[in-house]
């Protein structure tokens, strides 16, 4: 059974909302089967790249972008994620204009005809998870899209399990920022698991987050 959240007092977008392909206008842009590479983009100036928040000792995970923090429109895009401690891993990206996309998981690896793998996104404590899979076996790829300048991947790690979550777009003002962190992270605390049939009244599951901004020229 795949777990989502909504916000408390309002009902939960469905996950085929959710997992819709991400349009052009998404910085980090998935691609399924996709077609041979398009000649690069020309390059233009790097944009100012802010420092990531200060991480508190056992925050519970780190984020790393690969294979650096500067990207030309089109070049492909990676991330590793490591569990300092147990939980459920979901990616979410905030382009240059604070637009918000959950990036994993994500509608190809939701769209599994064996259905949907709960532990799929569960990482134990030291481990690691590379997106998209470093051996390149994966069924889709990140590359950088427009709009160009600073965008934000923010891992989230939940301890129950759960695939989706409903998150508000970034205001723009301060897309790029490290307030568009705390942003997420306030978001995201909101957030309580709908109850399954049978079980336990709605609840709200304990999160560890991480930031990582990245430009795209």
């Amino acid at each position: 059974m795949m777990r989502r959240l909504c916000l408390p007092l309002l009902c939960c977008v469905t996950s085929v909302a959710l997992a819709e392909p991400q349009d052009a206008t998404r910085s980090v842009r998935i691609i399924d089967d996709p077609p041979a590479e398009a000649a690069p983009a020309p390059q233009t100036q790097a944009p100012a790249i802010p420092k990531e928040p200060a991480k508190a000792a056992g925050a519970g995970v780190r984020i790393e972008v690969l294979p650096q923090e500067e990207f030309a429109l089109g070049a492909p895009m990676s991330f590793r994620v490591t569990a300092e401690k147990p939980g459920y891993v979901i990616l979410v990206d905030v382009d240059a204009q604070g637009k918000l996309a959950q990036i994993f998981p994500n509608m190809v690896t939701l769209a599994d005809p064996a259905g949907v793998d709960e532990k799929a996104n569960f990482l134990k404590a030291g481990q690691s998870m590379t997106l998209p899979d470093a051996s390149g076996k994966s069924a889709y790829r990140f590359v950088a899209s427009p709009p160009t300048g600073v965008g934000m991947v923010v891992a989230i790690l939940s301890d129950a399990p759960l695939q989706i979550v409903d998150l508000p777009d970034v205001p723009a003002a301060i897309a790029g920022q490290a307030k568009a962190a705390d942003f997420v992270k306030d978001s995201t605390q909101m957030l309580q698991i709908l109850p399954a049939e049978g079980e336990r009244p709605i609840r709200a599951p304990k999160w560890s987050f991480a930031t990582k901004f990245y430009g795209i020229k």
